[in-house]
């Protein structure tokens, strides 16, 4: 179920989010099409998945205007809905995997500077929230894992 923005009634939140990602997705990160090896290898390999995901959502498909309610536009949510369920499971399973080089922590503190600004502002973040758990799996990352 999905809430409308007061000030358009036929956009859905989620819509809303996905006309902010697809401005941004030019300027997400390319990654290398070859296979990552090393020591952060699963981590950037999830990283990669993130935002292929990333930039489905915010592709221009989901930004074709349709009446609110028709099946069209049903569809259209119904799916934005799954990769946006896909994404927080893919930042999730980023926050639990431990970033062990400089590249393991420059691509989680890449995701957090795309992601954070909209999600902050959009949305209310929970301490069970994947952006938030993202947030302490790369603090933990940078000091160590000591707890303070």
């Amino acid at each position: 179920m999905s809430q409308t923005t007061p000030h358009s009634p036929g956009l859905s939140r989620r819509g809303a989010l996905a006309s902010v990602l697809a401005a941004t997705a030019a300027a997400l990160p390319v990654m290398a099409s070859a296979a990552p090896s090393g020591e952060d290898a699963a981590l950037l390999a999830l990283c990669a998945e993130l935002w292929r995901v990333h930039k489905q959502i915010g592709s221009a498909d989901y930004l074709v205007e349709h009446e609110f309610g028709s099946p069209e536009q049903k569809r259209l949510e119904a799916n934005l809905d799954q990769l946006c369920r896909q994404e927080d499971s893919l930042v999730k399973q980023i926050a639990q995997t431990v970033a062990r080089t400089p590249s393991g922590l420059k691509a989680k503190a890449t995701i957090l500077q795309t992601l954070l600004p909209d999600i902050m502002r959009d949305c209310y973040l929970s301490d069970e929230s994947g952006e938030f758990l993202l947030v302490m799996s790369l603090l933990g990352d940078l000091t160590g894992g000591a707890q303070i």
